[in-house]
């Protein structure tokens, strides 16, 4: 039986398990007769009308069960991804300028925090570190300015590739927000009139 996993989930369904198991360890003589004739209290019954449930077997989750499959979807994914990450050698932590984040702990409202508009991953920042990084790599040479271009959109190219040929809105938004900030760039260094 498991028992080191501490998840009040799983503590609920236990306690739960336990109660039903006492139900049926109890005497029949204890349970109260069948209102079906002919039933015996350990047979099963069918209702076909608006009967309610019996009470004190269990209590409901009242927690829609979308959100459920949802909730365990995202987490068989996270799972997935962190041991994917793990097996390649990679680091499930990521550093974000002075703070580091664990992927294993992110929430999704952690992650949509960091992706909005002006979170660490939204098109802003992300576009900027792009730029940033290829003008480096130019040595802010403008004249390298077709070679930056190339590199971009081959990245982005290869990104598409590997995420089966399309990629999220937000990668189109940040490669387009790259190119004008690169066209910025390198207008910045030509003569003014």
């Amino acid at each position: 039986m498991v028992t080191e996993i501490a998840n009040p989930q799983l503590q609920n369904f236990r306690a739960e398990a336990q109660q039903l198991l006492k139900q049926r360890q109890q005497p029949a003589a204890s349970q109260p007769p069948s209102p079906v004739a002919g039933a015996t209290p350990q047979s099963d019954r069918v209702s076909l009308g608006q009967t309610p449930p019996a009470s004190g077997l269990y209590s409901a989750n009242l927690q829609p069960v979308d959100e459920i499959a949802g909730d365990a979807q995202l987490n068989l994914l996270r799972q997935l991804v962190i041991q994917t990450f793990q097996e390649q050698g990679l680091a499930t932590e990521i550093a974000l300028g002075n703070e580091t984040i664990d992927l294993q702990s992110l929430t999704p409202a952690q992650a949509q925090e960091l992706v909005a508009e002006d979170g660490y991953f939204g098109v802003e920042q992300t576009s900027q570190r792009i730029v940033d990084f290829a003008i480096g790599l130019a040595g802010n040479d403008p004249s390298r300015l077709d070679a930056i271009l190339s590199g971009v959109e081959k990245g982005f190219g290869e990104a598409e590739k590997a995420f089966g040929g399309t990629l999220p809105d937000i990668s189109y938004a940040t490669r387009d927000a790259v190119l004008q900030k690169l066209d910025d760039w390198a207008a910045s260094f030509e003569p003014q009139a």
